[in-house]
């Protein structure tokens, strides 16, 4: 929802304010509160008119209701918070404010406080009367800690009534601290901080943009003023993040401006802030220029980050900079990723130290790269480096099992002072070193492990031995070899990590959105696990299994409420062709592969990313899969085959993915095509096949090309070397673990012995074939659901 600002009460007090900001809450924890009159009255009650005006007024964002999963056994009515109206502060004595027990609420790590100090208001002994402008700013924060301290248990149920609740809080907070700005005279530099915060939780919490920006407006006029140049920085920081929401190309105007002012006054810390935030926004678009754009804003930070000695500053941007490049599909991509990650470790061993995060992350973007470049034994290496750099920092207390929140360590410099403070911890705080730190988020170390390696002790599972495992290895170990039960193991451990994380959480305090966020963030990250299952089960040929987690898939994605486009939903669709035709079910498969979503561009995308190229090679692969199926005699029009590879041939041939060459190069060597192919045609297009079955030590295309130049060559063939070749395709065949395989492969065997004349082995052959055909026709269609 949107905020329409709130009805002016009675006493008129109410007018608009401004947007949410992600400079959280501060200490406001009031000097006069334990001397406290003991017989005011209690809290009124919440079923006050005023509340329900306030609660309505903010314009929430809104939260599906579906049931992600049954309500966790943290029960949100445990906190009864009671509301009271900021206008009764004008009426009668503050409450007390004990009644939401503050010390058992976690503050949010993501926005400061409205911290109060002497130079803010009164000091405790000279205070004749309750300062009411700290009091209302005291109400606020204990709203947002009770609203934050619910969130983590209304994020599994999401029922209206829990996420009313919340909602209802953070009005009445977003209430005080209005009522504060409205009604009550504040210093010019508590003004500013109230503002900033005001307008943070507008934009954190809300969808109420114009809210917030007018409040920001308001705030960089009051910092000018005064000369407040570290809230300034915050608050136009705050304000482009707005503006960005609506229209992007003007947020990235304004930010430009605020660069040039920041480099103009030296303001390093603020630079680099601003440039960061200026990549970032860059690498949404998927236009090149602005891809470029953002590696150049990198590069201007990593220029200056050289000349101020700034070596941690220095790391992130080399990183990011991989992470840009490995984001890309031009055929230099893996070479300037390759060049990135060196820059980063020229750092590595002494910024990185104290960065544990990005030592990690510098290995995950490597093992990434080295998949992508198709070289099987030298992604086991990465691999292993990889497992053995996490195995290193997993008890570096500096990385935490539940903070998002990574800290980049800047060199202070003579103006860090002025422009770098308690209240712009949001952005830019100050580290117990006395130095900057530039606030970065990041997967905090329960996400990281689930998603590379091993699940080694960490934190609050110390008790636990370092056996499990998760998405990359199993990755990894499935490239290698598609019916590697260890690759298996750790795919199947890794979801039943994530399904138990997200229904249950340790986190004691949040915002709600962030919560949410991350939470469909673990749906889809679930999702992909159930893909990479079902693909390894295709490969054996369970496709039992394979309809079993396409449907589990789908479940996950309804309750998550996660859309199934884009990647997620061309890998799915193919996912559920190659179980059609697996199963026998050759029309409904060539349904969804001559889907639309599986059309061929015309022409070749120059602003293509990794995703675009997900598509596009699954797209390849449902036409190879289309051209196979038309071999089928009742479908077989050989001029259809003819004009389809004459179409995938300039596309496959010159391929950067080694496999869908050789996927190419089979379907050349099989496929009828009018007029025939010649034989040295076929034997160039095999000998293309096993060359890259073998440079990939791809399992399952060895087992094809072995059997089909078995079929060509050695058919009714009399001599040791036909007998060699059908022994060899049956042994590849059992590697493959693909029963399917196994049967054509003895069959073939049987066919070999019986005109050698071997007719025991020829027998015993035969009955295997048998036993295999018949394990795979038993595995009757069953729809998807």
């Amino acid at each position: 929802m949107s905020f329409k600002g709130a009805p002016e009460p009675n006493n008129g007090y109410w007018n608009s304010h401004e947007p949410p900001n992600t400079y959280g809450p501060q200490e406001t924890r009031l000097p006069y509160q334990q001397n406290a009159p003991t017989s005011y009255p209690p809290p009124v009650n919440e079923a006050q008119p005023y509340h329900q005006a306030a609660q309505h007024s903010y314009g929430m964002k809104e939260y599906t209701s579906n049931e992600y999963y049954s309500p966790s056994t943290i029960q949100p009515q445990a906190i009864q918070p009671q509301f009271i109206a900021p206008a009764q502060m004008f009426q009668q004595p503050p409450p007390s404010a004990t009644h939401l027990n503050p010390s058992s609420l976690s503050r949010t790590p993501s926005t400061p406080s409205l911290k109060t100090s002497d130079s803010m208001g009164n000091s405790q002994s000279d205070m004749q009367q309750p300062d009411k402008a700290m009091l209302l700013l005291a109400l606020a924060e204990e709203y947002f800690e009770a609203a934050h301290a619910l969130a983590p248990s209304t994020v599994f149920s999401m029922t209206p009534t829990n996420v009313d609740t919340y909602e209802h809080l953070i009005a009445t907070g977003l209430a005080c601290l209005d009522t504060a700005l409205k009604r009550v005279k504040l210093s010019p530099r508590l003004e500013a901080n109230v503002r900033l915060r005001y307008a943070g939780v507008l934009y954190e919490e809300t969808e109420n943009t114009m809210e917030a920006e007018t409040a920001l407006s308001k705030g960089i006029g009051l910092c000018e003023r005064n000369h407040y140049f570290d809230l300034k920085y915050a608050m136009q920081y705050l304000l482009t993040q707005l503006m960005a929401k609506k229209n992007t190309k003007a947020a990235v105007k304004a930010l430009d401006g605020h660069i040039s002012e920041a480099e103009a006054y030296q303001h390093v810390s603020w630079v680099y802030a601003l440039r960061f935030l200026r990549a970032s926004y860059a690498l949404e678009s998927s236009n090149l220029a602005d891809k470029h754009l953002a590696i150049q804003n990198l590069q201007k930070i990593a220029e200056l980050a050289t000349r101020q000695g700034d070596r941690a500053i220095h790391l992130t941007t080399s990183v990011m900079e991989a992470m840009v490049h490995l984001k890309s599909t031009g055929p230099e991509s893996i070479e300037q990723v390759q060049r990135a990650l060196a820059a980063a470790r020229t750092h590595q061993f002494d910024a990185g130290k104290s960065i544990p995060q990005l030592m990690g992350l510098t290995c995950i973007i490597d093992v990434m790269c080295s998949i992508r470049q198709g070289n099987p034994q030298h992604v086991l290496t990465k691999l292993k480096e990889m497992q053995a750099t996490l195995d290193q920092i997993i008890n570096d207390p500096i990385w935490n099992s539940h903070n998002d929140v990574i800290a980049i360590p800047i060199n202070r410099t003579p103006r860090s002072s002025q422009t770098v403070s308690h209240e712009t911890r949001a952005v830019l705080g100050i580290g117990e070193d006395g130095r900057d730190n530039l606030m970065m988020t990041f997967l905090n170390k329960r996400d990281t492990y689930a998603i590379t390696l091993d699940m080694h002790p960490f934190l609050d599972m110390r008790e636990l031995t370092a056996v499990n495992s998760y998405l990359i290895c199993g990755i990894v170990l499935l490239h290698k070899n598609p019916i590697d039960q260890k690759g298996v193991k750790y795919l199947d451990t890794g979801l039943e990590f994530f399904t138990k994380d997200t229904k249950t959480t340790k986190i004691k305090s949040g915002l709600l959105p962030d919560l949410v966020e991350k939470q469909e963030w673990r749906g889809s990250i679930l999702c992909y696990f159930r893909l990479y299952l079902g693909f390894s089960a295709a490969a054996r040929a369970d496709w039992e299994q394979v309809r079993r987690n396409i449907d589990e898939l789908k479940s996950t994605a309804k309750s998550f409420d996660i859309p199934i486009s884009g990647p997620l939903e061309c890998l799915t669709m193919y996912l559920t062709g190659v179980y059609y035709q697996g199963v026998g079910d050759l029309d409904a498969a060539l349904h969804i592969y001559q889907d639309k979503r599986f059309n061929l561009p015309t022409a070749k995308n120059p602003n293509a990313t990794s995703a675009d190229q997900v598509e596009h090679d699954f797209a390849l692969l449902a036409a190879l899969n289309t051209l196979w199926i038309l071999q089928d005699p009742k479908r077989q029009i050989a001029d259809k085959s003819t004009a389809m590879i004459a179409r995938l041939e300039p596309i496959c041939s010159k391929h950067p993915n080694r496999d869908i060459q050789t996927a190419f190069n089979l379907a050349m060597a099989t496929v009828k095509t009018n007029p025939p192919a010649q034989l040295f045609t076929i034997k160039k297009y095999l000998g293309a096949a096993l060359a890259g079955a073998q440079a990939t030590v791809n399992t399952q295309f060895l087992c094809i090309t072995l059997n089909v130049m078995c079929n060509k060559f050695f058919a009714n063939v009399v001599g040791q070397q036909a007998e060699k070749s059908a022994q060899a395709a049956s042994v590849q065949a059992q590697k493959s673990g693909n029963i399917l395989w196994r049967s054509v492969a003895d069959g073939m065997l049987s066919r070999c012995y019986e005109v050698q004349g071997k007719n025991v082995e020829a027998q015993s052959s035969l009955e295997n074939a048998r036993q295999f055909a018949q394990m795979a026709s038993s595995q009757m269609v069953r729809p998807i659901e």
